[in-house]
């Protein structure tokens, strides 16, 4: 069934196909429809979030709740929970929903199962972004148990991430699913924690693509770049088209500041290694995906310029989790500053122009509890700096006084 052919749907301006097509796995086994969205299926029987641990993922797909979701989609309903999506609409930039109604508008949906999977199998990572959380890195126990440690002792505080350990290691039951699954399915996107250092990424992956439509799949990862792995682009090669997206946020210093764990030296050259065993496939693609945060945005005309000088696409994703990563949150004056400096950067580059323009946009945008939480980025910032011994001023010097 192709849901474009229907023509109440296509009226609809809240309509998501990648919801109807996809399920997110999250890192410590629960299920919602996209990684943008906290909208964690439910069992409605009992309001408890499924959970791979110990539920089947074809429940959670036919789940009820579940297909709330995709009828107030369909109705022109304007789910609070998809708020990344429509403050981009309504900013006047593209959003994820507008974007994927657009690329897979040609992808049949299946009822019986999903065609995407978003894949995060566990926080096994090597990195601890600024932006990032425990939930998502493991590398972030120590720093989040120091900033607040809830009354509890480390061992107490460490025994809520067990299902992160647990969730995704030797889960026959979803193994056999994905299995089931395969041959059916179009689209893999492969995140972590780190996924290129855990063992369900190479088993998805050897599975996918031994399969019978290897040839009309697509396959995608985003790796921090830390970890180079021999062969991978080869067998990458093997699927319609792949893309590999390394996650950088600044250049240099800058980036080992924000993504601690990082060693801009050997991501640089493990980024160099994979651009040349892509060389000899066209049908794998790599780029550099940055969030753009308050760390970084004041830089994002440096970060732009060093992977245009090496022939690198250089893409960027939105953060709203919370209000100290969103760039919307910061002082008027600071965005500003962020706005006429990135205006001075001009490479006669279309899509510089394009994404200088949903910049602007995005930025001066202002979240209805902006006057409350205008100073989150730097009172976070400070705090997370104490811990590790670490200090702001000193990496970014310039954008640091802006905050005087």
């Amino acid at each position: 069934m192709n849901i474009f052919a229907n023509d109440d749907v296509n009226k609809s301006s809240t309509y998501c196909k990648l919801a109807e097509l996809s399920l997110n796995l999250d890192m410590s086994g629960m299920v919602s429809p996209c990684t943008l969205t906290d909208y964690y299926l439910r069992d409605t029987k009992d309001e408890r979030h499924f959970n791979l641990l110990n539920d089947d993922i074809k429940d959670v797909w036919h789940s009820d709740y579940r297909k709330k979701l995709l009828e107030d989609h369909k109705n022109g309903i304007r789910n609070p929970t998809c708020k990344l999506c429509w403050d981009c609409e309504d900013a006047d930039v593209e959003s994820t929903r507008q974007r994927f109604n657009r690329q897979l508008k040609d992808v049949d949906v299946s009822e019986s199962q999903p065609r995407i999977i978003i894949l995060k199998p566990g926080n096994l990572c090597n990195n601890a972004c600024r932006s990032c959380n425990a939930h998502t890195s493991s590398m972030w126990y120590k720093d989040d148990y120091a900033i607040d440690n809830q009354g509890k002792t480390f061992r107490e505080y460490l025994e809520f991430f067990e299902r992160h350990k647990t969730a995704y290691t030797n889960n026959k039951l979803l193994e056999e699913r994905f299995a089931e699954w395969e041959n059916n399915i179009v689209f893999w996107d492969m995140y972590g924690g780190e996924p290129l250092i855990i063992p369900l990424f190479y088993k998805i992956l050897d599975q996918a693509v031994t399969s019978a439509n290897v040839k009309e799949k697509k396959f995608n990862v985003h790796t921090n770049g830390m970890t180079y792995v021999d062969g991978l682009v080869k067998k990458l090669s093997l699927f319609r088209s792949c893309h590999i997206g390394l996650s950088i946020d600044a250049v240099g210093e800058k980036n080992d500041y924000i993504r601690k764990g990082s060693q801009w030296k050997k991501i640089i050259g493990n980024l160099m290694r994979y651009i040349d065993d892509c060389k000899q496939h066209e049908n794998v693609r790599i780029s550099v995906r940055t969030t753009f945060t308050p760390w970084n945005i004041f830089y994002y005309d440096e970060i732009y310029d060093y992977f245009k000088k090496i022939g690198i696409l250089s893409t960027g994703t939105w953060c709203n989790d919370q209000p100290w990563n969103d760039v919307r949150y910061l002082p008027a004056e600071v965005k500003n500053a962020i706005v006429d400096k990135l205006s001075l950067y001009n490479c006669n580059d279309k899509k510089w122009s394009e994404k200088l323009n949903d910049l602007k946009k995005w930025l001066l945008t202002r979240p209805v509890d902006y006057e409350k939480l205008q100073n989150s980025f730097i009172d976070f910032n400070t705090k997370l700096d104490q811990v590790r011994e670490e200090k702001f001023d000193t990496v970014f010097p310039e954008y640091a006084k802006l905050f005087k």
